[in-house]
């Protein structure tokens, strides 16, 4: 849930005390919170030169001073989001639940992961990957340090896009966000908001190991995932497996 957030001496509303997924996610300490849902992704494969890479970066930031103020997502987590499911803690708003007679905002989250599973195993993929992707650079650091990243080309774009209309469809549900959504790579959250040294020494840290990492890389198929926590997204199935 969001915090509450800090007012001036004159009642007048300032940003929130801490960075979105703080404390729905993590605590202010870094501890992982129970926050359960299910999603469509594809990980970043261990033999990507883009792992690799990753792994250095990943250990600079784990022992860096600012480290404290960051909530690392372990390397087998990394993945790059293809399709947004539900959060059990974020149903009330419209768009973040499916529009579905048989799955009320009330119902189980098992219901609702059930439901998607059974739609999904009889979905058509028609968009056979690979899906290839370039880094463009790193998300703004206001949630956390995350890697942005677009589709390498413009029939890659629109039949990923295709892709992501065809599920929305299927499953009935169609986030805010879904037109403009920006692929990336997360890996990290923020546990306070940076000052503006600490986002400028983050900032120059980042763009630093931006200037020698590959850029082009490849994802594989579609996982229907379900998770309990950020740190672990468990694998169902493949969509267009058909030997699932």
């Amino acid at each position: 849930m969001p915090t509450e957030p800090h007012q001036d001496g004159e009642g007048e509303a300032l940003r929130p005390e801490y960075p979105i997924g703080v404390p729905s996610k993590f605590d202010p300490d870094g501890n992982v919170q129970r926050f359960p849902g299910n999603t469509i992704v594809a990980h970043l494969p261990l033999s990507s030169p883009i792992y690799a890479s990753l792994l250095k970066l990943y250990e600079r930031l784990s022992t860096c001073h600012l480290s404290g103020l960051l909530a690392m997502l372990p390397p087998s987590s990394w993945h790059v989001t293809l399709f947004e499911g539900v959060c059990d803690q974020v149903r009330a708003q419209e768009g973040f639940w499916p529009c579905d007679p048989g799955l009320p905002v009330d119902a189980p989250l098992d219901d609702c992961t059930s439901s998607f599973a059974g739609k999904l195993r009889e979905f058509d993929l028609r968009c056979d990957p690979p899906y290839r992707f370039v880094i463009v650079g790193f998300s703004p650091l206001d949630v956390g340090i995350g890697i942005h990243v677009e589709l390498q080309t413009p029939p890659e774009e629109s039949r990923l896009r295709g892709l992501r209309d065809r599920l929305a469809e299927t499953l009935k549900i169609r986030h805010p966000q879904h037109d403009v959504y920006e692929f990336h790579l997360s890996m990290a959250y923020l546990l306070r908001h940076l000052s503006d040294s600490q986002k400028s020494e983050l900032t120059a840290l980042l763009l630093g190991h931006l200037q020698d990492m590959p850029k082009v890389f490849e994802l594989g198929a579609p996982e229907f995932c379900t998770f309990d926590n950020m740190l672990q997204f468990d694998h169902l199935f493949y969509l267009g497996d058909q030997e699932k």
